[in-house]
């Protein structure tokens, strides 16, 4: 799939995934404790006049874009919905 088109998207939710919980130490004193998590995002974007949403998976390396922040967004021409999100740029 080649990504040949980009526009701007909104990030409109952000979560912490809770339930996915990536041990950091090896000996916790709670159960969050040395603990991180990644996160998920939506994103509103436009592409060829239509509205789309995309949901984006950030790693617990990361830390994730707020609601509102503007995003990147790559698109194939033909399929607009199937998309890449750059939420750190480069």
């Amino acid at each position: 799939m080649e990504f040949n088109r980009k526009t701007t998207g909104t990030v409109t939710d952000v979560k912490t995934i809770w339930w996915i919980k990536v041990k950091l130490k090896a000996v916790r004193t709670s159960s969050t404790d040395g603990a991180a998590f990644p996160h998920s995002i939506r994103v509103k974007y436009t592409a060829d006049g239509k509205e789309y949403t995309a949901k984006v998976y950030i790693p617990w390396r990361l830390i994730p874009p707020e609601v509102g922040d503007e995003v990147e967004v790559l698109y194939s021409d033909g399929r607009p919905r199937l998309s890449f999100i750059n939420c750190f740029g480069g």
